[in-house]
């Protein structure tokens, strides 16, 4: 780490934000005792209690060293401060400043209750500026005062709600991604989970029969399943991090090009199916073409698992502007409210994002059906 970044590191965490709160405590109080003591309308030019007017102007700014420590108590002080200079004087001069930067910072850097808080304690003070004696206050005096801690107490508020947009936005897009990273895992491990299955069963009966033969070979399969599943989630992997963290190759993420291959692979597993591909493929955007080979991926996959079909069929039609996936069986169809649950619930997101349209529930000759437009490019 180098010595900027170090740096950096500190003054972003609470011991450089605590220097910083003291610099500024000690350049405003600086101000406020040049005003104040400089002068002939200097608060404590002609005065005999001069030494209790620079304590109370010390209490009024000094307490901004600990405004992001204890943001209420900073504002009751430096308040206290201001209000002491009033009873004894009537004139606060620049040790206002300690009181508005309370504020700003009450608002800005506390909780919603906490700058609620704030508004209330700073009207308060400034009400009870008219009880206390021996003030004279102008009108133009308490409008200027009250102008002024109503902007900084908007601003403050204004800052607080632009910060706490931001974390939604931020949680907003951690959730997306959680939902991404979870919809792309369940994508290529319960495909492939779903074909090993089937095959060890098959291999498991093959045994039985004595047929060694197709039994290695269902072996072999589910070895070959086992090792894409692995390409696929080192691929899913490198995505996720950096490019420096990852400097080994990765397989392309898969596209409609490659369903043909899924076909077939499902049709080894022991369910027959056939790809009907109509239209010219042309360009299709990665996003789009990622998202319909999961589409199918996932129709087919819940063919494998929970329909107890014989035969699939899949359809893939390029049209001028769209790209048209269906994958249909022959098996017991669905079940009252089963349009739903975890891999559906990918499908309809993926289509969403892109604004596409997606049918799924019985087929027109029974069976489970799932039917998706997607455009060819993506809509900005």
């Amino acid at each position: 780490m180098s010595l900027t970044e170090r740096v950096r590191r500190v003054a972003a965490g609470p011991e450089g934000r605590l220097a910083f709160d003291v610099l500024l405590a000690a350049a405003c109080l600086g101000v406020a005792l040049v005003v104040n003591l400089s002068g002939s309308e200097s608060v404590a030019a002609n005065r005999e209690d001069g030494p209790l007017t620079v304590s109370l102007t010390v209490l009024a700014v000094g307490s901004l060293a600990l405004r992001r420590l204890w943001p209420l108590v900073t504002l009751l002080l430096t308040l206290t401060g201001v209000l002491g200079l009033v009873v004894i004087d009537g004139t606060v001069g620049a040790a206002t400043l300690g009181p508005i930067v309370a504020a700003y910072t009450a608002t800005a850097h506390g909780t919603a209750r906490t700058g609620q808080r704030a508004m209330v304690i700073v009207a308060a003070a400034l009400v009870l500026t008219w009880f206390l004696d021996p003030v004279d206050l102008s009108p133009e005096g308490t409008v200027i005062n009250a102008a002024a801690f109503g902007a900084v107490l908007l601003l403050g508020t204004g800052v607080r709600d632009r910060r706490d947009r931001a974390v939604v936005d931020v949680r907003a897009a951690a959730t997306q991604e959680r939902l991404r990273i979870t919809r792309e895992l369940h994508d290529v491990l319960g495909h492939s989970m779903s074909v090993m299955v089937v095959q060890a069963g098959a291999a498991g009966r093959l045994l039985d029969t004595g047929d060694t033969v197709r039994a290695r070979a269902a072996v072999a399969e589910i070895e070959q399943t086992g090792r894409r599943s692995m390409t696929e989630m080192r691929h899913l992997l490198g995505i996720l991090r950096d490019e420096e963290e990852s400097p080994s190759p990765r397989a392309p993420a898969p596209t409609l090009s490659d369903v043909e291959a899924l076909v077939g692979r499902v049709g080894e597993a022991g369910l027959p199916a056939e790809l009907t591909v109509t239209g010219e493929r042309g360009a299709v955007s990665p996003g789009i073409d990622l998202a319909a080979y999961r589409i199918v991926q996932e129709a087919l996959t819940n063919c494998l698992k929970h329909s107890a079909a014989t035969r699939a069929d899949v359809g893939i039609a390029y049209g001028a502007d769209t790209v048209t996936v269906e994958v249909t069986d022959d098996g017991r169809g669905p079940a009252r409210g089963e349009t739903s649950g975890h891999g559906l619930a990918g499908m309809r997101e993926r289509v969403a994002m892109y604004d596409g349209d997606l049918s799924v529930g019985a087929g027109a000759e029974g069976g489970f059906r799932v039917h998706a437009v997607l455009p060819r490019e993506v809509v900005p």
